[in-house]
């Protein structure tokens, strides 16, 4: 330990291991947490399970980066990730907690289960507990297969999983913090852990669009579970103009399902410049998917845009129906529609809008954040 300039001994700077499950397959809303936390911890290491250094690289550049054993797989597995669960445990406990004071898990899924140090203190940042193992089962495993001695194998594998996913989460040395109500009941359900509430951060335009236009927008990773095509079938049955911003594995048959119309555009992913103009111009954001928070739709409010939203998951604690968006609580084509019409009939106050919004910005979730990891400083 260093001596400071009276001879006095110097406390030592606490090192800290910041975790997350994939950084190879999506850019999300848990990535845009994660960098906020490498904001806010600058000189924090890293580790993670798969590492895409072109898609992440900018992100973590100077970084230093550890991957677990499943970085030497197969590309073709790296990107499948629910083809890798045989072998997540251990490439879990293979990631090296030694020489680090507080090891902070922003996880999804697995990374939660990091194994720890005597003398350490995990803090978890849960978007979610895994859902495949609990409020997913087994819908997630009907998506996949149908083949019998496959399912065999997946529900002896599964169950495994589940035991040390909920033994783990019982340790003393694991704190909790959920990313909404939603995800704290989860917690409390799967695992009877109870858990602070710190909402995740959300950047937000500095001015919003002056006009609206005509059509509407979703911005998501395009993703089966995300439920696009609803989006996509209402608008091409109203002959009204989608602008889908985002990319990922359900693009193909989403262009598919658009058919070469002119009213459905796909955008791919673009900077945050082009996202905010194109949200603002919207009549509305579409949402149509159950998610443990939502940042996009609070985005969306930011922007001066109502929202359109399933009344399920986070987006039930973050739209207030009627004053910032409108709700429909059956995942069909025609209860989207139905509430598109509502959407169209109402005069939204941008001013309402962005106020809701400013609930959730970074300076918020850093200084709430900044107290947990505070307390648990050694």
């Amino acid at each position: 330990m260093a001596l400071d300039a009276k001879g006095g001994m110097m406390a030592r700077k606490q090192r800290m291991l910041i975790v997350h499950d994939w950084l190879n397959v999506k850019d999300g809303g848990a990535e845009l947490v994660l960098y906020e936390l490498l904001d806010m911890y600058p000189d924090a290491d890293v580790a993670t399970l798969i590492y895409n250094k072109r898609m992440f690289g900018s992100r973590l550049k100077g970084r230093k980066v550890q991957t677990s054993i499943l970085q030497r797989f197969p590309s073709y597995l790296k990107r499948r990730p629910h083809m890798l669960l045989p072998w997540v445990r251990r490439a879990v406990e293979s990631l090296d907690t030694r020489g680090y004071d507080i090891v902070l898990a922003a996880s999804s899924a697995w990374v939660k289960n990091i194994s720890l140090q005597p003398s350490q203190h995990c803090i978890i940042y849960c978007h979610s507990p895994a859902r495949m193992l609990w409020d997913s089962w087994p819908q997630a495993m009907n998506r996949r297969t149908h083949n019998s001695l496959v399912r065999l194998f997946i529900t002896n594998l599964a169950s495994k999983l589940r035991l040390w996913d909920y033994y783990e989460s019982q340790s003393d040395q694991r704190e909790f913090i959920a990313n909404s109500q939603t995800v704290a009941e989860r917690i409390k359900k799967f695992y009877h852990r109870t858990s602070k509430v710190i909402v995740p951060p959300v950047e937000l335009p500095p001015t919003i669009a002056a006009d609206k236009q005509g059509y509407w927008v979703v911005v998501s990773v395009l993703s089966a579970y995300k439920q696009i095509d609803l989006a996509i079938q209402a608008c091409l049955q109203r002959k009204e103009r989608l602008i889908i911003v985002g990319d990922g594995p359900d693009r193909a048959r989403l262009t598919e399902l658009a058919d070469g119309s002119d009213l459905i555009e796909f955008r791919g992913r673009v900077d945050e410049t082009e996202k905010w103009r194109l949200i603002s111009a919207a009549r509305g954001f579409l949402f149509c998917s159950v998610e443990d928070f939502g940042i996009a739709p609070v985005e969306s409010m930011g922007c001066g845009t109502p929202v359109v939203a399933l009344r399920a998951g986070g987006v039930a604690e973050t739209v207030v129906d009627g004053e910032t968006g409108v709700f429909y609580s059956q995942p069909s084509v025609e209860a989207l529609r139905a509430a598109m019409t509502e959407c169209t009939k109402r005069t939204w106050n941008t001013d309402i809008l962005r106020k809701r919004a400013d609930k959730y910005r970074p300076a918020i979730f850093r200084k709430r954040l900044q107290v947990v990891v505070g307390g648990n400083k050694a």
